[in-house]
């Protein structure tokens, strides 16, 4: 029926995606594309790759474009990833935030999958007694519907949790009768999740601290510029923005001053 996607469908699903998108997918990421596609196939029951081309090029489905674009962008987090970040913010950054009555203090989780990032700043949060006093506000955006989806049911598996320490687990998940994880409902609400694509839409906020970590480089260098500088724009002054440990802004923006605070990199706009 169909196995992999040939090196010509290859080149033009990755345009496609990358126009409608902004996500580049180097040669090396065919066999993955071929597996993420193939789903959309056997569900549209559609024949060949080139036939699900046509049909997303003439049709003009919006629904299944999202769907596709959800089954290419879905890449797996945990819960308290680099641990230091979250250090950094709570012991250094937001208190320091605070004492400027920059209140309240406004995070926008840019990319934030299935929510992993956005509620452990919350629960970090939580036990800093930041939540209840509205000293925080969070936010928290991606371009794929389906894992905003997951991240508003609060329902994990046992693998994101695998850095998440016993203490946080027995008080803010319960485990279902099928062995999965539900968060605690009171941080599920407290994050505002919505519909983003970085590349193409604009962001009406400011943030005191953006994350955006490990999300960028899925980007070209061009689209890289592009999302940065509109998180500069999105940004107060004298604010923070984080990058995943292996990104760096080096060739992509110079208007920010990059700073090490508590051991954690961190790029500061004054």
């Amino acid at each position: 029926m169909f196995s992999k996607l040939s090196d010509d469908e290859f080149k033009k699903f990755a345009k496609l995606i990358h126009e409608m998108s902004g996500i580049f997918l180097k040669d090396s990421k065919s066999t993955l594309l071929s597996n993420r596609l193939r789903k959309r196939l056997i569900e549209k029951k559609i024949d060949s790759f080139d036939d699900y081309y046509r049909y997303l090029e003439t049709s003009k489905d919006m629904d299944e474009i999202t769907e596709m674009l959800n089954a290419v962008s879905t890449n797996e987090t945990y819960f308290f990833r680099n641990i230091k970040h979250f250090d950094t913010l709570f012991d250094s950054i937001i208190p320091e935030l605070i004492s400027k009555r920059r209140l309240p203090v406004t995070i926008w989780s840019a990319g934030c999958s299935s929510g992993e990032e956005p509620y452990t700043l919350c629960m970090i949060a939580k036990e800093k007694g930041l939540l209840n006093k509205g000293l925080i506000k969070i936010d928290a955006s991606d371009i794929n519907t389906s894992v905003i989806n997951e991240a508003k049911s609060g329902i994990y598996d046992e693998k994101r949790l695998r850095s998440t320490d016993k203490y946080y687990e027995d008080k803010y998940f319960k485990r279902t009768a099928t062995g999965l994880f539900k968060l605690d409902q009171e941080i599920i609400d407290y994050v505002n999740f919505f519909k983003l694509n970085l590349i193409t839409d604009k962001v009406d906020k400011k943030y005191d601290i953006i994350l955006c970590r490990n999300v960028m480089i899925y980007f070209d260098r061009d689209d890289q510029k592009k999302v940065v500088a509109k998180f500069y724009e999105s940004l107060n002054n004298d604010s923070y923005f984080f990058v995943g440990h292996s990104e760096s802004l080096y060739f992509i923006d110079t208007r920010f001053e990059y700073k090490k605070v508590l051991d954690s990199p961190v790029y500061y706009k004054k």
